[in-house]
């Protein structure tokens, strides 16, 4: 399980961003992207609508699709679920405050009910 780091949460009217940065060792971080092009998704294929998740370095080649489909939040866990992927990332370093920041932007990224959000 990785460990957050620091997040930033990003909210334009062209996108709704949320990033982590994760504790690789030896100061090193990579990046866990939740973003969602709201300005422009409507003329995008169904299939490619809603929030892409993607990790720096990884290889997934069709992180165009790689939508988020679910989040859970247990304690200080969370875990992200996505077509092609799943993450689980510890989040103990992150202020409850920012916590509660980004469920609340998850909530603007499921407007239309894309993924599953679970609190336990």
């Amino acid at each position: 399980m990785d460990i957050v780091s620091f997040m930033d949460i990003e909210e334009t009217d062209k996108d709704l961003i949320i990033s982590f940065a994760l504790d690789i060792g030896d100061g090193y971080i990579k990046t866990l992207l939740l973003h969602r092009t709201i300005f422009c998704e409507f003329i995008m294929p169904e299939d490619e609508r809603g929030t892409k998740v993607s990790l720096e370095g990884s290889d997934i080649a069709e992180v165009h699709i790689n939508t988020l489909e679910s989040v859970t939040f247990n304690e200080n866990v969370m875990k992200i679920k996505a077509r092609f992927s799943s993450h689980e990332i510890n989040l103990r370093k992150i202020e409850s405050k920012e916590v509660e920041q980004m469920k609340e932007s998850l909530m603007h990224h499921n407007f239309d009910d894309r993924f599953k959000i679970k609190f336990t």
